[in-house]
Formats: structure tokens, C-alpha cells, sequence
């Protein structure tokens, strides 16, 4: 197939017109190079019918969550239809990496425009990978084997504007998960920074005031202007991102009042390595 991935503006992030449909494992190959290699990709479909969508999503891994009363149990649908969330401070407007309060991590999350608001409504993201790389060695090997506490709810190091994350239905909200605060790419191997705000709680070993004070210090690094982009989603794209070296936030958008500010978006989060890459 003839496609070819090209920069989206901003500092990282890179774009192609793709027919999913019937996608190669040779070019699905080439797609998930692109895609760890620019953090995030949008990819330009000409339309998806939700079956098509989860079949797709089932190419590059397990889809986390499933809804029985839904006619597609793995989308989760988002919509500002009766929801302001400028107003109800509730939701994905805060720094985080998808299910990093969970054992088991997802690998990426996917994104497709149904319909589009005709301004606002982005999705901001964070380059952990060049942030790990662009710490100084001596930093690199303070932090190498810390392990940090997730649980879901508000962070130790959220920030003033940050919304506060709804649980998944039944959640305990006392359960604790530790993960490295520094992982290699479970696909390349690359180091990077890892859900440093979002879900983290604190530093195994380590006192609540140090560790607030170095993950502090890590997101006055990280969330540098060189380090975050935006897209503005558009109908029929389909927006995908690599969840082991990112974090992102929704951007906060008011109740929809017709079809030129409505947004709807089906949403599926993925676990598990795709299956061109599975032994």
C-alpha cells in the first residue's frame, strides 16, 4: 500500500492517508514504526464503520474493557452531549498514561472522530522518551531503579488546572500498583520516563516529601513547551498513540449546543504486544 507518514505541526507527532481495511503485516509493520517512532500518529481513513474500527484495534492488540450492553463492548464512546467539562472538573483533563494504575499496562490508545467541534476540543501530548533523554547523566542515574506507587485518583504532583480522573466503574480506589519509574519500550527497547504525574502517589523507599519534591521536579522538566504538542481532531481521523513514552490531557470544551461544537469520539485502549510483532 502507498502511503507515507509526514510531520504534523508541532514538536512531534506525524500524519498519512491510510486505508485500514486490508492493511499488510509488512505495511501494519511500517504504521507501528512510524508510530513509536513519533509517539502519536494520525491517520487519515476516509471513514470507519465501527466494526471495521475494532477489527483494526484487534491487529495491534487486546482491548481493555468491555461493556455487554454496548453493540461493540471494546469502544468507549466520548461526547460532550450534556457535558461541560469546563464547568463539571471531572474526566481526562489532567496529565496521566492510560491504565498506568493497573498491573496490567496498555500499550496504546486509539481515537476516532465521529463528529469534530470546529475549534477546540485537542488532545495535548508529552514526549517522556526526549525528556528521559534530554536529563542529565547524573539525573539518568539517580532515577534509574526507583519504583513509583500508582493509584488512581488525584496525584501527589497534580497541578492547579488538573481535572479530577472518574474510576472505572466498581474501581477500588484503594488499590496500589508500583511500576519503574524509568521502563524500556516494551517494542524498542527505548528508556523513557514513565506516568511521572496522573497516578502516581509516591517513590518506594522513599519519603512522601522527597518523593514529591523529585517527581515535582521531573514534571517542571517534562512539560516544557519542546516536549508538548496538540491535534485538533478532525471527523474521520482516526488518532493513535503510543501510551509506554507519552502522557496527554484532553482539552476541556463546553456542552455541545448543535452539530458545529458537538464532539463524538469512539475510544479503544489496547494491551498486549500487535500481532505482527506476537511470538
Amino acid at each position: 500500500m502507498n502511503f507515507r507518514f509526514e510531520p504534523l505541526l508541532g514538536n512531534f507527532g506525524a500524519q498519512a492517508d491510510v486505508e485500514l481495511e486490508g492493511l499488510s503485516d509488512p505495511d501494519l509493520v511500517r504504521l507501528l514504526d512510524a508510530l513509536y517512532e513519533n509517539r502519536f500518529l494520525v491517520l487519515r481513513t476516509g471513514g470507519l464503520s465501527k466494526t471495521q474500527l475494532v477489527s483494526f484495534a484487534r491487529r495491534l492488540g487486546e482491548p481493555i474493557g468491555f461493556d455487554p450492553t454496548r453493540e461493540h463492548p471494546e469502544i468507549i464512546p466520548i461526547s460532550n452531549v450534556g457535558i461541560d467539562t469546563q464547568k463539571d472538573r471531572s474526566g481526562a483533563a489532567h496529565w496521566h498514561t492510560d491504565q498506568s494504575f493497573t498491573t496490567s499496562l496498555s500499550s496504546m490508545t486509539m481515537l476516532y472522530s465521529i463528529q469534530a467541534p470546529k475549534h477546540g476540543g485537542a488532545t495535548q501530548f508529552c514526549n517522556l522518551a526526549a525528556a528521559y533523554a534530554a536529563l542529565p547523566m547524573s539525573t539518568q542515574q539517580v532515577i534509574e531503579d526507583l519504583v513509583v506507587e500508582h493509584r488512581h485518583g488525584v496525584s501527589i504532583v497534580a497541578r492547579p488546572d488538573d481535572h479530577t480522573p472518574i474510576p472505572p466503574k466498581g474501581w477500588d480506589q484503594s488499590r496500589t500498583v508500583f511500576h519503574p519509574l524509568v521502563r524500556h519500550h516494551p517494542i524498542t527497547g527505548q528508556q523513557t520516563l514513565y506516568a511521572i504525574s496522573g497516578t502516581s502517589q509516591g517513590i518506594k523507599d522513599m519519603s512522601d516529601k522527597e518523593a514529591t519534591g523529585l517527581l515535582t521536579e521531573l514534571c517542571e522538566h517534562t512539560l516544557q513547551n519542546q516536549f508538548i504538542t496538540a491535534y485538533e481532531h478532525c471527523v474521520d481521523d482516526l488518532v493513535l498513540w503510543d501510551n509506554p513514552t507519552t502522557m496527554h490531557r484532553a482539552t476541556p470544551i463546553p456542552e455541545a449546543t448543535g452539530p458545529a461544537d458537538t464532539r463524538l469520539i469512539d475510544r479503544i485502549s489496547l494491551r498486549g504486544t500487535p500481532s505482527v510483532f506476537a511470538r
